[in-house]
Parts: C-alpha cells; structure tokens; sequence
C-alpha cells in the first residue's frame, strides 16, 4: 500500500433506503394503534424528528489514512482533523462502524460506512488498514 491514503466517501443509498423504511414502518405501525390522536401525533413528531436526524448528510467527507496508523478526516468545511481510531471501531465485510476521537476536543465521532459509501478497492484499502495498521492508541490524558 502507498500512503498517504485519501478515501472520499459518499452518501450510501443502502444506508439511506433502509433508514427511510424503517422510519416509515414505524411511522404506520403507530398509525394503526386505536390510541387518541394526540398521543399518536407527539410520538409521530419524535418518528419524524429521528428521520430527519439520521437522514442528514453527514459533516465528514473523506478520510487520509496513514502508514503509521494515524487518521485525519475531511470535513464539509473543508477542515482536516486528525484522529484516533477508538478500539471498539467494528470491521465487517460489507460494513464498517468507524469510531473516532477527534485529537483536538477529544469529541467523539462514529460514522456508518457501508460498501457503497467509496469505491470497492478504497472499501477494501480501509478494512485491511483498520484491522492491519491502525492501533488503538492513547493520544488522551488517563486515556479516555
């Protein structure tokens, strides 16, 4: 592999269509309960509020993977951040759960990427340098 790596990511459609179904399930399974309107009406709002929440486009924009385990992302500000990838970061086939700290407010940031959030090979670049190259390191005072 040849570092620095630079993914830019893209919204998943897969992500987007399940979470919109799901939504919408929900939001007719709470249509059909025989509860007054009112009740209905404030849990839908919550339904609807939890849609719009999760359906926004996400501020991270690409990620800068480097050879010796260090990770920057790319905000929609066009802002790099550098990063620490957290140890309970999930790897899987199709899916991965990116957790990051960011190294400069030490906020915490976790992004869903799905198989079509980048390029196949890119897709691949990414798990074989979480599960090989990156190491959970301890960037934060008391490691937190």
């Amino acid at each position: 592999m040849r570092f620095p790596i630079h993914i830019e990511l893209r919204r998943s459609r897969l992500l987007f269509g399940l979470m919109f179904s799901m939504h919408a399930v929900a939001g007719g399974c709470l249509l059909l309960l025989p509860w007054p309107p009112t009740p209905r009406l404030l849990l839908l709002m919550m339904i609807a509020w939890s849609a719009w929440w999760s359906l926004r486009r996400s501020r991270v924009r690409g990620l800068r993977l480097a050879g010796n385990g260090d990770l920057d992302f790319l905000l929609a500000s066009g802002e790099m951040i550098s990063a620490a990838v957290q140890p309970d970061t999930a790897v899987f086939s199709r899916m991965i759960v990116l957790r990051l700290r960011s190294c400069d407010s030490g906020r915490l940031l976790s992004l869903t990427l799905l198989s079509d959030s980048m390029p196949a090979m890119q897709f691949r670049l990414l798990r074989l340098w979480l599960r090989w190259r990156a190491e959970p390191s301890d960037r934060f005072a008391g490691g937190v």
